[in-house]
């Protein structure tokens, strides 16, 4: 990678992470838990390292790159072969979350993945996750409330088809309960086996490669789609299609 790009990248990172941080201090996304942990051992570290990369980042790269002894250089040569075969070796296992979905729409979703054939270019992955909306009162989750006040519990299935480089399409199929508490309609509640199934269009970028693991964003744009609700409650809206948009951070390892 091109230390203009790296660069880059790591400003982009520092910058989403910063943002995150303030949303984290002086908005009420502070007071949501599942935003509490992920900023405590995901945001503020990230943003640490970032800021002294681009800080210190020259400095550790001309230390590094100084000329040692002979029995030095043939040991960093060892490592770095090592290092290198290590790469090689195809990370087929992967585990993401959704910190978007979580910090501004109070809705948990993450998934484990597995790879087929993670070295070629056209490489499937199959995934399977979570789907967790406590109910929410909150301004953020008035998409959601139309009907009511709405909640969801969970699991779901994924297949995520890779194009080109990063570039893929995505099928996640989400099911079990859904309920709407105080319809707007009647006032009743409803609780109901549902089945939500989200289509995807994104591109996945690795930020971080290591020999054991990477780390990597996905962003993604779509719909959602309800096929099965067995005990439909009253719409305030007849379409059953929703847009989406995501953004997931994962390691693959």
């Amino acid at each position: 990678m091109k230390a203009s790009t790296e660069r880059n990248l790591m400003r982009i990172m520092h910058l989403i992470a910063g943002g995150a941080m303030g949303a984290y201090i002086y908005s009420p996304l502070g007071e949501i838990p599942v935003f509490q942990f992920l900023t405590k051992v995901l945001i503020i570290p990230l943003t640490i390292a970032t800021g002294l990369w681009m800080w210190k980042g020259i400095q550790l790269r001309r230390r590094f790159s100084k000329p040692a002894k002979s029995g030095r250089i043939s040991l960093l040569f060892l490592i770095l072969a090592l290092g290198a075969q290590a790469q090689t070796v195809p990370k087929r296992w992967g585990s993401e979350f959704s910190p978007l979905g979580a910090g501004v729409f109070r809705l948990a979703q993450g998934k484990i993945t597995y790879a087929f054939r993670p070295e070629r270019q056209f490489k499937t992955e199959l995934g399977i996750g979570y789907l967790i909306q406590p109910e929410s009162m909150a301004s953020s989750s008035e998409a959601f409330n139309k009907d009511g006040v709405y909640s969801a519990y969970m699991g779901s299935v994924a297949v995520r088809q890779y194009l080109w480089k990063g570039l893929h399409v995505e099928e996640v199929v989400n099911l079990g309960q859904g309920q709407v508490s105080s319809s707007i309609v009647d006032g009743k509640s409803y609780k109901a086996f549902v089945i939500f199934t989200q289509s995807f269009v994104g591109y996945k970028i690795n930020v971080l490669k290591r020999d054991k693991f990477n780390l990597f964003l996905i962003g993604q744009a779509g719909f959602g789609y309800v096929p099965v609700n067995t005990n439909q409650w009253p719409r305030m809206e007849t379409s059953s299609f929703y847009g989406l948009g995501d953004l997931k951070v994962g390691i693959n390892f």
